[in-house]
């Protein structure tokens, strides 16, 4: 595709962090949304958060049909990594105008955690690595209409290719 648009990586502060209180030897989730007035491309997804945190996931959900996918899904999280995970060109979300990302991460303040210090304290958001903290890095690509029609038929054809040489 010869499409030029502009391209960010910003941080998605989804849900609160004054919202973050996990219990004791407990667990937590939080979940956060955000949509865009036009259409975007999600080219990579970098989910952040500390010793505690154990897995994060991206969806998508469409209110047009009420459908939610499942666009990347972190497991097992260590501290020690903060990676972007980067969509191929080919396989990155294209999200319509109005569609809503969802960004859900979960929580284990237990000893079943081999990453808690201390399973007996309750832990806040906040930046110490003692905290915890409830947001990704997600790198988009903006686009018009015309753009995401474009890009749309692209891989339509493609597919289209491929399935034929089947």
């Amino acid at each position: 595709s010869n499409l030029r648009f502009k391209q960010d990586l910003a941080l998605y502060q989804i849900s609160p962090q004054a919202d973050i209180a996990i219990p004791p030897n407990g667990t937590f989730m939080t979940q956060g949304f955000h949509s865009f007035k036009h259409p975007v491309r999600i080219d990579s997804f970098q989910p952040h958060g500390h010793l505690r945190m154990r897995a994060a996931s991206l969806e998508i959900f469409y209110p047009e049909t009420g459908r939610t996918e499942a666009i990347s899904q972190i497991s097992n999280w260590s501290a020690t990594w903060h990676h972007s995970h980067l969509f191929s060109p080919d396989a990155a979300p294209l999200l319509p105008t109005g569609a809503v990302l969802v960004l859900k991460q979960w929580y284990d303040n237990t000893s079943a955690n081999p990453n808690n210090p201390d399973p007996d304290v309750w832990v806040v958001g906040g930046s110490r690595t003692a905290d915890e903290m409830t947001h990704a890095w997600i790198a988009v690509t903006h686009l018009d209409d015309e753009g995401f029609a474009e890009l749309v038929a692209e891989r339509a054809a493609k597919e289209a290719a491929t399935m034929a040489s089947r």
